[in-house]
C-alpha cells in the first residue's frame, strides 16, 4: 500500500497530466506556463460541486468544463501572439489564478487554508479505498493515452502539425490557425481539469493554494 499511493497513484496522475498538455504543446506546439492553474481550477471545482452534492462523475465534468472555459477565455487573448508573448500569457493565467484562489476565501478558505475532499464515489463504488483511486487513476491515464494514440490519425490532429510547422501556410490552404488553437486549449484545458479533480480526490485528499504554483506548471 505504501508504494502504491506514495510512487504508483501520483505517477499515474501526472502522467495523466503531463498527456494533457499533448495535444497543446505536442500536436499544436503552443506553450503553455501555467497548466498547474487550469488543474488548480479542476480540482476546487470538483470540490465545491462534490460538496453540494453533486454525484462524483458529474463533479469531474464540471471540472473539466470549468477549466476549459477559463482556459479558452484566456487562449482567446493570447493566442493573436506567439513565442515569448504566448508564455508570458500563459504565466498571467497563473498567476492571476493564484491571487484569486489566495484572496477569495469562498473558493479556498484563505491563503492558508485546508480544503479537504468530501467522502465521494464513482459508479457507486467509494473513493475511501486507496486500491479504487489507484484504478480510477489508471483508467484514466490509460483512457488518455489510448485517446491520443487515435487522435494523431484524425483530420483536427493534422491541422495542428499543419499549425504547428507553419501557420500562415496553414492559413493559405484553409486551416483557420486561431480556431484550431482556441480548440486545442479548450480539449487540452478540459483534460487538464478533470485531472486536477482526480489529484484532489485520488491522492491529496485536500487540496492548499500551494499544491498549484508556478513550480507545478
Amino acid at each position: 500500500n505504501l508504494s502504491l499511493g506514495s510512487y504508483a497513484l501520483p505517477w499515474l496522475i501526472w502522467s495523466a497530466a503531463t498527456l494533457s498538455l499533448t495535444l497543446l504543446m505536442g500536436l499544436a506546439g503552443q506553450l503553455h506556463f501555467g497548466f498547474a492553474a487550469v488543474m488548480a481550477i479542476g480540482a476546487y471545482t470538483s470540490i465545491h460541486l462534490a460538496r453540494f452534492g453533486v454525484p462524483f462523475g458529474l463533479a469531474l465534468l464540471g471540472a473539466g468544463v470549468r477549466a476549459a472555459v477559463t482556459g479558452a477565455i484566456f487562449a482567446a487573448a493570447a493566442l493573436p501572439v506567439k513565442g515569448l508573448y504566448l508564455v508570458m500569457a500563459t504565466l498571467a493565467m497563473q498567476y492571476l489564478v493564484d491571487w484569486v484562489i489566495n484572496n477569495v476565501p469562498a473558493i479556498s478558505g484563505g491563503a492558508q487554508a485546508t480544503l479537504r475532499t468530501p467522502p465521494a464515489s464513482f459508479l457507486l463504488i467509494s473513493l475511501e479505498s486507496l486500491e479504487v483511486r489507484y484504478y480510477l487513476a489508471l483508467a484514466w491515464a490509460a483512457l488518455l493515452a489510448v485517446f491520443f494514440m487515435n487522435i494523431k490519425r484524425t483530420s483536427f490532429a493534422r491541422a495542428l502539425v499543419a499549425i504547428r510547422d507553419k501557420d500562415f501556410a496553414a492559413a493559405v490552404i484553409g486551416i483557420d490557425p486561431f480556431r484550431y488553437k482556441l480548440l486545442a486549449f479548450f480539449t487540452s484545458s478540459f483534460i487538464g481539469g478533470i485531472t486536477g479533480a482526480l489529484l484532489a480526490f485520488c491522492y491529496y485528499r485536500a487540496v492548499t493554494p500551494e499544491q498549484f504554483g508556478f513550480n507545478v506548471s
